[in-house]
């Protein structure tokens, strides 16, 4: 092994460590169910414009009751519960002003994450308030089309690497959900960890980006080169891929714990309305930023020599090699370039809901649908293929419940392998 290939292996354990020793201070420090004051659930009742005072909240788990606190004469109240969780969240509709009404008293699953107070909302009016019109069947569709827009590109840009590390060496990669978390925890603790730099998520994100571009070279010299230059065969490659998504998988649970997170900044942001759509600024933003991105590589491999060479690789290795391309540094590349979009894809992802050990693993089933609906090996069809996903897996959920999003994805994935089984830009192959 080269000695560059030394000292890049050794940067990514750095990495790696530094992250391990950080996330183990986080787990002691900054893990909100070990603070003694907790963490608060605040709010606001107000009728019409109006303060209403006197009003009692409880917040719960299962049959225990955790707190319970009244609305102050400015109809101001906080709940301080034990850390990150579901919590079920009850307004006393029988201590309501004699007048006033609650549209829903209950929040079964309110979910509390970080370490921030966290705002809920009762709606409440006079019983004489003519209560407005909820919004229409087309304003629902046009959001949960735009959500499924903004989670279809997060998945075409994780993807992306997945569909061209598969096309370049013929490796179906299973430790690729764990890229896209650890691009995600790396940002995470330069920006919100309280022992860390607390810098901003932008200089995060670019960190997260490159700290994971650092860790798909160390993986391909330090692991599946060596398997290549051995001859390994495809299946043991696939097998040493599932053990080391296993390895990093829980590593990252034990290191981080197992409570969801967010980032520092832009984590409880008002909705932003522009006509019949309302999303937070921060889901405009990673709309932007992921296309731009995606752009950028389409771009990249089309018209750069570097995208010449890795089309070139996929499609034929040996030929390639042949006219003068050195296809173990296109590998590399692809390595690196894959895996730091990754890792994008897993901070913006974070932005969007929130950080977690098994936020990679849990999207891993979308990426491979997203790679195979849009063409194995294809980037570009692994762009089209998240959007796919992405808008299938929302919309349904007017219809269906949320738990079933992914279900329909697949449905879509097997419809449309049926008609077309090479995938929508994949390219038939003869076979004789």
């Amino acid at each position: 092994m080269r000695a560059r290939h030394v000292v890049l292996i050794a940067a990514v354990g750095g990495c790696l460590a530094l992250v391990a020793v950080g996330g183990a201070h986080a787990a002691t420090t900054t893990t909100p169910t070990t603070t003694a004051s907790g963490t608060a659930i605040t709010g606001v009742l107000t009728a019409d414009g109006k303060p209403v005072p006197h009003v009692t909240i409880t917040a719960s788990q299962g049959p225990k009751q955790l707190a319970r606190t009244t609305s102050d004469e400015n109809g101001s109240w906080r709940l301080t519960v034990p850390g990150p969780g579901h919590y079920r969240l009850a307004l006393d509709s029988q201590s309501l002003p004699p007048g006033i009404r609650v549209e829903r008293a209950v929040l079964p699953d309110f979910q509390v994450f970080g370490t921030f107070a966290q705002h809920a909302v009762f709606n409440l009016s006079s019983k004489s308030h003519k209560a407005p019109a909820g919004p229409s069947t087309f304003d629902n569709l046009l959001n949960l089309l735009v959500s499924g827009i903004r989670f279809g590109l997060i998945v075409g840009l994780c993807s992306v690497g997945l569909s061209v590390i598969y096309g370049t060496t013929g490796l179906v990669n299973f430790a690729h959900g764990e890229i896209v978390t650890f691009g995600a925890l790396v940002a995470w603790f330069f920006n919100t960890m309280s022992s860390g730099p607390r810098i901003s998520l932008v200089l995060a994100a670019v960190l997260g980006f490159v700290f994971t571009g650092l860790l798909g070279a160390g993986i391909e010299l330090g692991i599946f080169r060596q398997m290549t230059r051995l001859r390994t065969g495809a299946i043991a490659r696939m097998l040493v891929s599932i053990g080391l998504a296993l390895f990093l998988r829980y590593l990252y649970q034990v290191i981080f714990t197992g409570n969801p997170r967010s980032f520092r900044q832009y984590s409880a942001q008002s909705p932003v309305t522009f006509g019949p759509l309302e999303f937070p600024i921060r889901d405009y933003a990673v709309m932007a930023i992921s296309i731009v991105a995606l752009v950028a590589v389409g771009v990249a491999l089309q018209r750069t020599r570097l995208g010449t060479a890795i089309r070139a690789v996929s499609d034929e290795r040996d030929l390639a090699s042949v006219s003068g391309i050195d296809a173990r540094r296109v590998v590399l590349m692809v390595w690196i370039g894959g895996a730091a979009l990754a890792g994008l894809g897993g901070v913006l992802l974070g932005v969007s809901q929130s950080v977690q050990w098994n936020m990679g693993f849990r999207l891993l089933l979308t990426m491979f649908a997203a790679v195979v609906l849009g063409g194995l090996g294809n980037p570009f069809g692994a762009m089209v293929g998240g959007l796919v996903v992405g808008v299938a897996s929302q919309v349904s959920t007017y219809w269906l419940p949320s738990d079933f999003q992914f279900a329909i994805a697949l449905v879509i994935l097997i419809l449309v392998l049926l008609v077309r089984p090479q995938g929508i830009l994949g390219v038939q192959e003869r076979i004789g």
